[in-house]
């Protein structure tokens, strides 16, 4: 052991006189893209005239090393850059204080707990011992009864109170086991054990023409990083512009905490693919149909529509929305206010020809825990028109849409939202502004007071026959009233199915004055409500078809 720790010390001990070791340096500023971060680190150090080697350690082993730019002050000359991962990491890079403490209480209670159940096997040994010696009196001469009740009082004495240590040491043992388990879990939550995890070290061999204590300006990128927009929407009602709060959600895993630094989100994303897409020329040939392989690669683009369904945004929650501001939400304390709500120049907007870079004023302390970490970035008053959207034939409510036109000067990323309508919590939403409509359309989410029902005309939907034809006409219904003290106008959108074979012929036959799309069998109406007023609208089509074949809907 004591050979050991000698080599150890030794090793140390020539790895410091290799060069000039700075464990010291600081991140000061820090660039987060989309996926990945940059980091800017600030080391200083005394340097001896002529050539020496500066080792800056305690730095992320989640660096690119590719991307290492140092520069230095005083005519101090870079000779050569390089990175090294360090398995000996040092008493610097060492877990902090409060996880050092959780370790040694684990290390603690596992002692007391194994100490614990030692002590339980010797009360079970004596209980053995008691249990194989409880023969009474002998074969030649019993008991008198009075030793008889003293012997008996004895033993159950004895065997009392063993079994009350057992059940004690049970006891002890089992609220040990928690309190470890509970230690245990929260250190393997900590991303900050970094114990015996390698770091990088950077190694730059330098010439001075004098000695000097110089600076250097390292910056580098890391993989464990990046951020994600987020927006809450606010909409007081609909004779006011909607308040857009953008947000960032900030995540690191790199090992090392952002202590009050400098924040910059970019909008660039490094982890893609930058390389200009190569046409090549293809050729074309005979082929033989195989129909076991398009069986096969049909299977995988159902199953790769299904984990895309699946991942669609959910639509937003249902809420009941009202006049006025309602008292479970109003706050009794004015004082209070919203404290990620961002003022005026907290934060510089830089737009570059290919990026947006919002460079925060106030520094952050950004914890490497691989958790989120909301940020403001900024706020957006958004002038909005509103209207009621419904398609009753795949849901049967009535949404709020804010509709944004010249939304591309707003530079929103695609994200989540949260709803806020009349300061009451609507539910989520999402943003999608990677779409080449001039309007983008914003949903606030249902309101209750008007009701929207769509049902099947059994009485018309009949099916008759001309020579070898078959003519099938399918009607519907629906059912709009308005429920609110004020008038509105909802927007319907229904739907009739577009033939794409000569043998099969559609025919709209009513759509009660709605405006018709015949490339999309799309129907729009637009229902004006009085309060209290409900109304009907009708669709009827025809399909016909030959007899001697079947005939189906379907979306694709």
């Amino acid at each position: 052991m004591k050979q050991t720790l000698f080599s150890l010390v030794l090793l140390l001990s020539v790895r410091s006189q290799a060069g000039i070791l700075i464990q010291n340096s600081a991140v000061t500023d820090v660039t987060v893209y989309r996926s990945y971060a940059k980091e800017t680190r600030l080391a200083s150090g005394l340097l001896p005239a002529g050539n020496s080697e500066i080792i800056i350690s305690n730095i992320t082993a989640a660096m690119d090393e590719n991307s290492i730019q140092v520069g230095c002050k005083n005519n101090v000359r870079i000779l050569s850059v390089s990175s090294r991962l360090n398995y000996l990491t040092d008493p610097e890079g060492m877990p902090p204080v409060r996880l050092k403490v959780w370790q040694d209480s684990v290390k603690w209670l596992d002692r007391r707990a194994r100490f614990i159940a030692k002590q339980k096997e010797s009360y079970e040994s004596e209980m053995n011992i008691l249990n194989a010696n409880n023969k009474l009196g002998s074969q030649q001469e019993s008991l008198k009864p009075l030793l008889l009740k003293e012997l008996l009082e004895l033993n159950r004495i004895k065997q009392l109170e063993i079994r009350k240590l057992i059940f004690d040491a049970d006891e002890l043992y089992k609220e040990l086991s928690a309190q470890i388990s509970v230690l245990q879990k929260q250190i393997d939550e900590s991303a900050q054990n970094r114990a015996g995890k390698p770091v990088r070290d950077i190694v730059l061999k330098v010439n001075a023409l004098h000695e000097a204590n110089t600076q250097f300006k390292i910056s580098y990128l890391v993989t464990a990083a990046g951020w994600r927009p987020t927006y809450e929407i606010r909409c007081e009602n609909t004779t006011q512009p909607l308040t857009l709060q953008c947000r960032a959600r900030i995540t690191q895993n790199t090992g090392f905490n952002w202590n009050n630094v400098n924040i910059k989100l970019s909008t660039a994303n490094p982890n893609q693919n930058h390389n200009r897409p190569v046409l090549y020329p293809i050729f074309v040939d005979f082929m033989q149909p195989d129909y076991y392989k398009h069986k096969i690669e049909s299977e995988k683009r159902d199953g790769y529509r299904a984990i895309m369904n699946d991942k669609a945004p959910a639509p937003a929650g249902t809420v009941q929305m009202m006049g006025g501001t309602s008292n479970l939400y109003q706050q009794a304390d004015d004082e209070f206010k919203d404290g990620l709500k961002v003022e005026d120049k907290q934060v510089t907007i830089l737009e570059g020809e290919m990026m947006i870079e919002y460079e925060i004023e106030q520094s952050q302390d950004i914890e490497s825990d691989a958790q989120e970490h909301i940020v403001a970035v900024q706020e957006i008053l958004i002038p909005a028109t509103y209207n009621y959207h419904a398609v009753p034939k795949l849901d049967a409510g009535v949404f709020l849409l804010a509709r944004i036109t010249d939304w591309g000067k707003y530079n929103l990323l695609a994200g989540d939202a949260t709803l806020f309508f009349d300061d009451m919590y609507v539910g989520r939403s999402y943003i999608n502004p990677n779409v080449s409509a001039d309007t983008l359309l914003i949903s606030l989410g249902r309101d209750e007071k008007l009701n929207i029902k769509r049902v099947k005309i059994n009485d018309l939907c009949v099916t008759k026959k001309f020579s070898n034809k078959k003519k099938e006409t399918r009607a519907y219904e629906t059912l709009i009233k308005n429920n609110k003290n004020t008038p509105v106008e909802i927007e319907i959108l229904d739907q009739y199915p577009i033939s794409k074979n000569n043998d099969i012929e559609v025919n709209l036959e009513e759509a009660d004055g709605a405006k018709i799309t015949k490339d999309y069998g799309k129907l729009l109406w637009r229902v004006k409500l009085l309060p209290g007023e409900s109304k009907k609208i009708r669709m009827v089509y025809s399909v016909k078809y030959p007899e001697d074949k079947i005939v189906a809907e379907r979306s694709n």
